[in-house]
């Protein structure tokens, strides 16, 4: 059958709301095409908000080896053991946040701790304490107005940081994202053809610099925009979305 894509393709995608289910975390509707991306030998990498140590504890029940992204393009592991870091520190972005403190309202992971993450998130308490477990940014629950929102961000920039909305916290990290990971592994793959997906504003940057962009549908009133070669927006949510866009695609490629 006619491959009207390069044989060496790239599945990059987000997690939380995209992959897995934005209340229960499971991606119960997307592992059938997980199991036939797996055949195809295609990489599925994980380009996510989440730690190294969430990943690193949920990726054998997808049967995931490859390269992975953790923290908004905070770092890159591959699978020989070797990595790259592109961000910044926990502790250098924590102590900007501390000089912020008097001027705006919010609370940090490291403010909230084990209790007040899992109320927040609806984690379980392993998987919470995982959530916890940051390497290179810090995510924060906003309690001021959208106005005090919009100076903090400027600060925060001016600060040599950035910050990146997520589907429920505020993230601070170094300077980069999903994007930049994106093009790293690009190089590294000597990929033809990448896939993303990803459901929220901290998915744009690497949503852009696909080759197919895969939007997944949400509750937010504004669809995001996104400029890439190829868009495909689902109408469901979640790994039912994942399935929704990637059934036609594989069947397209393959």
């Amino acid at each position: 059958m006619h491959n009207p894509f390069p044989e060496k393709t790239l599945v990059l995608t987000d997690l939380d709301g995209t992959l897995l289910d934005h209340d229960n975390y499971r991606p119960d509707e997307a592992l059938p095409l997980l199991k036939r991306l797996g055949e195809l030998a295609i990489p599925v990498i994980a380009n996510t908000s989440k730690t190294r140590a969430e990943w690193l504890a949920m990726r054998a029940d997808f049967s995931n080896e490859a390269a992975f992204v953790i923290e908004n393009g905070s770092a890159i592991f591959f699978p020989d053991g070797k990595s790259l870091v592109l961000g910044s520190t926990r502790d250098e972005i924590n102590a900007v946040l501390d000089e912020l403190r008097t001027q705006y309202r919010f609370e940090t992971f490291l403010d909230l701790g084990l209790s007040g993450i899992i109320s927040t998130t609806g984690l379980p308490e392993a998987g919470a304490k995982l959530a916890s477990e940051r390497e290179f940014s810090e995510p924060l629950v906003w309690l001021d107005d959208d106005q005090k929102k919009a100076s903090f961000c400027e600060e925060i920039a001016r600060r040599g940081l950035v910050t990146l909305e997520g589907g429920r916290f505020l993230h601070v990290l170094g300077k980069t994202d999903k994007g930049r990971a994106l093009s790293i592994l690009r190089e590294h793959y000597d990929a033809e053809c990448i896939i993303a997906l990803g459901d929220s504003p901290n998915d744009i940057a690497m949503l852009e610099q696909a080759d197919i962009a895969c939007v997944i549908a949400t509750n937010r009133p504004d669809p995001l925009t996104v400029s890439a070669p190829r868009v495909l927006r689902s109408t469901q949510h979640g790994p039912s979305g994942w399935a929704e866009l990637m059934t036609p695609l594989l069947d397209e490629i393959f």
